[in-house]
């Protein structure tokens, strides 16, 4: 896999072991602002697609800050509203990641984001890449993967940071104002002024010195004890490693995302509510046809019942016609599937959802509900019933 680089006046590329610079210009408009459309040409001149994207300053915003740890506080928001108050890219709409480094105390969590304009990220993705996030975070993951001491710092000359790490976690960051290869005793004062503002004082054990495609030179007085210098050109490992990483390639929405909770609660709602109705709309025409099918057969039934019954005396009692005309008023929630005629009495039986909508049928017929069933059909209750109905008796 390709690693690019990407600063305000060149590209550099790693690929198996060796390390190519490209110098491209008008990456910055007169404003200083990122020109995004000019930096997917020049990538995608020389084949950047597929590819790893390390983000230089100038292209992606990074920060690290603690941040409120409440319930009911919003983290999401915070981040995008404090990435938003950056003049490096006021007024755009922004695409932000960020992950939790390390509680600061009971209330503050501190945490380390990234943002880029959402139209440049837009540009970059078309070249699909691995990854995109901004330098030098593939860097720390180096120093990381490489050293056992308790404290340690990382300075390079990709985007010329420093670091300071403590237990193997990021303590702290910022932005040299001096170039981190000019090693010089100024620069090895701020980086201990930086040290300090990070809350530790004195020197750290080991000090990191990464750069491509030279690492930066040795500042004299640098504090620290363990001077670690390389050009670290196997990083192909560490391009995808989930420590310390963020990524700022677009990504699909999930339902609701980005809108306030009430409007999110109201997308959900209207989205089970739909879901619902097509259940409900499926089990209906499901019960539609079986009904269709049933009412078909009972047609049949009561063609033969009305040529088996038929008795030239005058009958008394409730009749075969008196049945079917109060079963065919019967309760909406309720359906017949057979009907028998023996030589006394009359049995019908079906099914309902309701249970109480059988009584009702053997009450307008004079009749008696027999034994009752349940079962589950399509995830709702069913149950299956008799009514027993005195048969027309000849005078």
């Amino acid at each position: 896999m390709n690693l690019f680089f990407l600063t305000h006046s060149r590209i550099l590329r790693l690929r198996e072991g060796s390390v190519e610079a490209f110098p491209v210009e008008d990456l910055l408009n007169e404003e200083g602002r990122p020109r995004y459309e000019r930096l997917h040409h020049a990538l995608k001149e020389i084949g950047g697609s597929g590819a790893y994207l390390g983000l230089g300053p100038e292209f992606a915003l990074l920060r690290l800050q603690p941040f409120p740890s409440l319930q009911g506080f919003s983290l999401e928001e915070a981040v995008l509203a404090e990435a938003e108050r950056s003049p490096l890219f006021a007024g755009e709409d922004l695409l932000v990641d960020y992950f939790l480094v390390a509680p600061e105390d009971e209330r503050r969590v501190r945490v380390l984001f990234s943002a880029i304009p959402r139209k440049g990220a837009s540009l970059l993705a078309r070249l699909r890449p691995r990854r995109m996030e901004p330098l030098p975070l593939i860097l720390w993951r180096y120093a990381l993967e490489h050293t056992q001491a308790p404290t340690f710092l990382v300075l390079e000359n990709l985007s010329h940071t420093v670091a300071f790490f403590e237990g193997g976690v990021l303590k702290g960051f910022r932005y040299l104002t001096l170039n981190a290869d000019e090693g010089s005793e100024r620069l090895a004062e701020e980086v201990a002024r930086s040290l300090v503002l990070f809350g530790h004082g004195g020197p750290v054990e080991e000090a990191w010195l990464l750069g491509l495609p030279v690492p930066p030179p040795l500042p004299p007085g640098l504090p620290a004890k363990q001077v670690e210098q390389r050009v670290p050109l196997d990083l192909e490992a560490l391009a995808l490693d989930k420590r310390l990483a963020l990524d700022l390639k677009p990504r699909r929405k999930a339902l609701g995302e980005g809108l306030p909770r009430e409007a999110q609660l109201a997308v959900l709602l209207s989205a089970l509510f739909l879901a619902l109705g097509l259940v409900g709309r499926s089990f209906l025409a499901t019960q539609t046809v079986a009904q269709e099918r049933r009412i078909e057969t009972l047609k049949q039934e009561v063609q033969l019942l009305r040529a088996q019954t038929f008795q030239p005396t005058r009958p008394r009692g409730l009749g075969l016609e008196e049945v079917l005309k109060v079963a065919s008023e019967k309760p909406e929630s309720l359906w017949l599937t057979h009907l028998t005629a023996e030589e006394v009495r009359l049995v019908l039986s079906g099914e309902a959802l309701d249970p109480y909508a059988p009584l009702l049928l053997a009450q307008r017929l004079g009749g008696q509900v027999g034994p009752m069933g349940a079962k589950e059909l399509v995830g709702q209750r069913v149950y299956t019933w008799e009514v027993e109905v005195a048969k027309a008796e000849a005078r």
